[in-house]
């Protein structure tokens, strides 16, 4: 796309921002999450953070030391399948520490905020792939743990959850003010994430954003998807689809070579020198990451000031040359300062900032 198409792009979404912000319905269901006024923790105080992804656990003891967050412990082990809110239970038992009486969680999987007791929870929203939590949906996360500990160990514990944008966006709090702080995820799926002040921060869902033009290639790999019409944004530019619009082109332009079955496998293509298919990978790449500039101008222009933004994903942060041109692209779609941060266990200490 040419710069002119992009900047109508990035100006449709800051749109969308500021029509959000007023309760208008737009594309991006712009979920407003309120953060705890003060610490839930005392200074010197340990208590246990739990990261819950699609297959991966995370668990550590962290301490709240002079106003700071200090990892205490850390460990990892794989998840079973959450068929059902007892199997959920039950991992969240095996996994509690006795002596913790705060926990934060960084729960990976769609939730509706809401804000009681001085604290941040979640409301189940769905499952996803395997994960059908049967007996879970629509149950506070928080409250149901709180609920479960109470009956089976008559321990009261104080529980926070929010979303893994959420506690993306949360970890640069470590290192910097939370006017200038947005968390973004380019990987296998996209999303970010942004502080509206220093109490309040909004899921986008930005992979939902529609006032874009989609490709042809967007466009047949949206008609063969089982959630037709959602998520165009994320069909056009995330780890999960680009290879299908590599395969797509390749079919288009009669050329003859096996299909790739990754993106990782797509930005091997675009580090060769094949004749015609690298240069099909390269430029999938880059219209990828000149999209993903738009909603990262986008933000910077909804909040009129130079951003941080913490990232993840391993697309924007090992695809060819990706965060460079991103970094391009932005610089011509904003005149506000953006710097791209990683931060170790990001996760974790994203969880960790829900209760301190």
């Amino acid at each position: 796309m040419n710069i002119t198409t992009l900047k109508t792009i990035s100006q449709n979404f800051t749109r969308e921002l500021i029509d959000a912000q007023k309760g208008n319905k737009t594309s991006l269901p712009f979920i407003v999450h309120q953060l705890a006024n003060h610490p839930i923790v005392k200074d010197g105080e340990t208590f246990q953070v739990l990261k819950i992804g699609g297959s991966i656990l995370q668990k550590s003891l962290v301490e709240l030391r002079d106003g700071n967050v200090v990892t205490k412990t850390f460990s990892e082990e794989h998840l079973p399948i959450f068929t059902t809110k007892d199997i959920f239970l039950s991992v969240i038992d095996k996994h509690l520490d006795p002596r913790s009486q705060v926990v934060a969680i960084n729960f990976a999987f769609p939730m509706n905020p809401i804000f009681e007791n001085g604290k941040l929870d979640g409301i189940l929203a769905r499952g996803t792939k395997e994960h059908a939590f049967v007996g879970l949906l629509n149950q506070k996360i928080g409250k149901t743990i709180e609920l479960y500990i109470k009956s089976k160990y008559d321990r009261t514990i104080r529980v926070s959850a929010a979303n893994d944008t959420i506690c993306l966006a949360l970890a640069g709090l470590t290192k910097y003010p939370a006017e200038r702080l947005s968390g973004g995820i380019v990987g296998t799926g996209m999303n970010f994430a942004v502080f509206l002040d220093k109490t309040h921060l909004v899921n986008l869902e930005a992979a939902n954003f529609n006032k874009f033009p989609q490709s042809e290639e967007g466009k047949q790999i949206d008609a063969q998807s089982i959630e037709k019409g959602l998520s165009l944004y994320e069909k056009e530019v995330s780890g999960g689809y680009l290879y299908h619009h590599l395969n797509i082109l390749f079919s288009k332009n009669h050329i003859k070579h096996p299909a790739v079955e990754s993106t990782h496998a797509l930005d091997t293509l675009a580090r060769g020198n094949i004749e015609k298919v690298s240069k099909l990978a390269q430029d999938l790449l880059e219209h990828s990451a000149s999209l993903i500039a738009c909603q990262i101008a986008g933000i910077a222009n909804f909040k009129k000031r130079d951003m941080v933004f913490v990232m993840e994903g391993s697309l924007f942060w090992i695809g060819r040359r990706y965060q460079t041109m991103v970094e391009q692209y932005v610089g011509q779609l904003t005149e506000h300062k953006v710097l791209f941060v990683e931060i170790k266990d990001c996760g974790i200490l994203g969880a960790a900032k829900l209760v301190t």
